[in-house]
């Protein structure tokens, strides 16, 4: 659907005369769970310590980074009513865009159809879910003999996340100046330390508590956004739609 939604605006930016490309899309192959979950792959403990291949934001959203000139991002968003003497659509090109790809959508309103699609809305839901999650005390307590069972190997971290965030390998904001030595990865001791956690990981079922802990979370936030869902569902199904016949060069733009 992104491609599709690229295609839209740079269409809509040539109509008011800004000659724009975004990038090609990527495919996804981060596996953003396996946060959620508290899982750590065996075998990656073992070849690279924490180190994990896909983790830039474009790996997680198939986007690459890509730079944007101000005027593009003003056209964009709507923040000018003109440019260079030609209208600029209202709410910019990106909610044009949208527009178009929501057509369709069942039991949805036309202000919701009409309007620029929230990509992070449910992101927003995902994050509400794990706030709820790790207030819960079985989470607590899966730390707790989690970081017993790392002490009995040798290693003494209160939580997964202080190992993960050693200052021996995790970078920190002071590592982001300029003229600092990147932290060397994959050492002896942060395999050692990978190894051993992964293995109480396994031990005291930590990652079986968090998938338990995060689905009740999870299926509470649906249930309290249940309608909001079914909206955002529809749009989904009609953009998907809609984005096939846009690379297909079947649906257009109209001015």
């Amino acid at each position: 659907m992104t491609q599709a939604r690229f295609t839209l605006m740079e269409e809509c930016l040539r109509h008011v005369g800004i000659d724009f490309r975004f990038p090609a899309i990527q495919p996804v192959t981060d596996l953003r769970n396996v946060d959620l979950l508290g899982w750590l792959d065996p075998r990656q403990a073992v070849e690279s310590g924490y180190l994990q291949d896909g983790r830039s934001p474009d790996e997680m959203t198939g986007v690459p980074p890509y730079p944007i000139t101000d005027e593009a991002s003003y056209v964009l968003y709507g923040k000018i009513r003109r440019y260079h003497g030609r209208t600029v659509p209202p709410e910019g090109c990106m909610a044009k865009a949208d527009a178009l790809l929501n057509r369709g959508a069942r039991g949805v309103s036309p202000a919701d159809a009409g309007k620029r699609f929230d990509d992070k809305e449910v992101p927003r839901l995902v994050d509400a879910a794990a706030d709820l999650a790790l207030k819960d005390p079985r989470i607590a307590e899966a730390e707790r003999k989690w970081s017993d069972c790392m002490r009995s190997e040798g290693f003494d971290y209160r939580s997964t996340v202080h190992a993960i965030g050693d200052r021996r390998w995790a970078a920190t904001v002071n590592d982001d100046s300029i003229g600092h030595t990147p932290k060397p990865r994959g050492t002896k001791a942060e395999i050692d330390t990978a190894v051993a956690d992964a293995r109480c990981r396994a031990e005291t079922g930590y990652s079986d508590i968090r998938r338990e802990v995060f689905a009740e979370a999870e299926n509470r936030i649906i249930g309290r956004n249940r309608a909001r869902l079914d909206v955002i569902r529809s749009l989904n199904q009609a953009r998907l739609a809609n984005s096939a016949k846009v690379l297909a060069g079947t649906l257009t733009l109209s001015w």
